[in-house]
């Protein structure tokens, strides 16, 4: 074990050295995996410098869950976001979701190589900006009340009506 907070010091040191502000506590860090169909659903969920319980999926894809008060709130929301996995899965068509969430990751990650490594043309900037305004445009389009299966939680980030 001590072998591990040494390790810990020295990346903590490092990171300093870097210019980061590093707090380290010790708290609760939990993962939690469950199988749905043959897919495994992962969280992690830990307590943050504001004391506040940060939830993110970890799988079948990686997407911040939000920040809570307390335990029974993280718990809530994982049982939510199962429920509506199950959901979708049961629906037959979470092969093309994952398969289009991927996508997406991947191209946010090819966006962030094409910044970092190359220098960019101001025109590629607006281009891309419409893109992705038309994709976010046609999501909303298709969020119609009618075709709304679950109930028990209202979406994020789309207007409900």
């Amino acid at each position: 074990m001590k072998e591990i907070d040494i390790r810990e010091t020295v990346h903590e040191m490092m990171l300093r050295q870097m210019g980061g502000k590093v707090t380290v506590f010790l708290g609760k860090q939990c993962h939690v995996k469950f199988t749905v169909e043959g897919y495994e659903i992962s969280y992690v969920y830990n307590i943050n410098a504001k004391n506040k319980y940060f939830l993110q999926r970890v799988k079948p894809y990686p997407m911040a869950a939000g920040v809570y008060e307390d335990l029974k709130d993280v718990v809530k929301m994982i049982e939510i976001d199962l429920e509506q996995l199950k959901g979708v899965i049961k629906s037959g068509k979470f092969e093309k979701f994952l398969d289009l969430n991927k996508r997406i990751l991947d191209t946010a990650r090819n966006l962030e190589d094409l910044f970092f490594y190359y220098k960019v043309d101001e025109e590629l900037f607006d281009d891309l900006l419409k893109r992705i305004e038309e994709i976010k445009e046609k999501i909303h389009q298709s969020a119609i009340p009618e075709k709304r299966v679950y109930f028990k939680k209202d979406p994020e980030s789309l207007e409900v009506e």
